[in-house]
């Protein structure tokens, strides 16, 4: 499969054919990546839309601008009309989740434009695809600015699941998913479970499910896996229940404070060491005894 790679970068001087009809000196990579579409979608194209080979790109441009006869202020025109500025696009990262959140949300006579190719990276595409949208500059501009905040709405909920992250995060994914899917009927589960934090996120954003729906599910799930851990952890162990003075309870704590363990830990380690040295138990009985005498 050929991954996605970075277009021609910006800024750079340029003198070929592209340049001249359209009477430029630098080269813009996301306004070749625009023009490339436009031209294909308004049939005006000698290249199919998705046949991007970096090189070549400008060349197949420039013969499609002569071939059907667009001018360089038809080209302006659009250019001037479509294209927002790249400041309000900052906030969008490569990451997939994010991506694939915001393709969720482009309306329908966005994300049905025929944008795609296997050479662009996602993030490269979905610029694409609102550049080539047939929607006025301040639309563009109110649009992304209303994903950007529902963006922060959207990481503040994600906080719910950053226990996912702490431990086993392919084990507790599973955890997730399979409750979920006991539990959640009305939901669509269509695929295996997924195996990483991201990809969890990714799969409940097609879900259907009011906040405090979501809250409450994702309070319960973590209840039951930390349950689990605890479980777990205390295979070979027993509980017991001991009086000690209140000396020693301040010698515990203090020791528990310094080292920064359990109370379980430190009598733990301590009965190790004795069990291992035998230092300390014989010489305090026969003081005891001496007492005791």
């Amino acid at each position: 499969m050929t991954q996605p790679r970075p277009p021609l970068k910006s800024g750079f001087f340029v003198t070929d054919t592209l340049s001249t009809l359209l009477g430029e000196t630098s080269s813009d990579s996301r306004r070749d990546i625009w023009l490339w579409f436009y031209l294909a979608l308004r049939d005006t194209a000698v290249y199919h839309p998705k046949n991007i080979i970096l090189a070549t790109m400008r060349n197949l441009m420039a013969e499609s601008i002569e071939e059907f006869g667009v001018t360089r202020g038809q080209v302006q025109a659009h250019q001037n009309d479509l294209l927002i500025p790249e400041k309000h696009f900052s906030w969008i990262s490569e990451s997939e989740r994010q991506l694939s959140w915001i393709k969720r949300r482009l309306p329908r006579e966005i994300s049905d434009e025929r944008i795609d190719s296997p050479v662009l990276s996602e993030r490269d595409l979905l610029i694409a695809t609102i550049d080539c949208a047939e929607w006025p500059q301040w639309k563009k501009t109110l649009f992304l600015a209303s994903l950007k905040r529902a963006w922060g709405e959207q990481q503040q909920l994600d906080e719910q699941l950053d226990w996912i992250k702490e431990g086993d995060e392919r084990e507790a994914c599973r955890h997730a998913w399979e409750w979920l899917s006991k539990h959640l009927s009305h939901q669509v589960f269509l695929h295996s479970h997924p195996e990483s934090h991201q990809r969890l996120l990714i799969k409940l954003d097609s879900f259907t499910w009011k906040p405090m729906e979501r809250a409450h599910c994702i309070a319960t799930i973590r209840r039951l896996w930390r349950q689990k851990l605890r479980r777990k952890d205390a295979k070979g162990k027993k509980q017991y229940n001991f009086i000690l003075s209140d000396k020693a309870i301040k010698r515990l704590d203090r020791l528990c404070k310094v080292h920064e363990l359990s109370r379980a830990r430190v009598l733990e380690i301590l009965l190790q060491m004795e069990d291992e040295k035998d230092l300390y138990l014989k010489e305090q009985i026969r003081v005891l005894r001496g007492i005791e005498h």
